[in-house]
């Protein structure tokens, strides 16, 4: 595998990490902007983003991940809302 980044992978990641306040995991967002396609990572930041603040239990940055991961999986099936 290819470690190079491309402008728009490293762009995705970046706004990614500033979106979700959380600049410690950019290389999980690289990673993520690598494998999984850009417009899901965008739909699943902005379910992220959206998700009611009451309802968060330990961070909008985890919920990202979480989707990502049942992505990663299962395929687009297992990433639910």
């Amino acid at each position: 595998m290819n470690s190079y980044y491309t402008e728009s992978e490293i762009a995705l990641a970046n706004e990614i990490a500033d979106r979700l306040n959380d600049p410690v995991y950019l290389g999980q967002f690289l990673g993520f902007a690598k494998t999984v396609p850009h417009e899901l990572l965008r739909r699943f930041l902005e379910s992220a983003c959206a998700y009611p603040e009451h309802k968060i239990t330990s961070s909008r940055a985890a919920i990202f991940v979480n989707s990502v991961n049942k992505y990663m999986r299962f395929g687009h099936g297992g990433a639910r809302d």
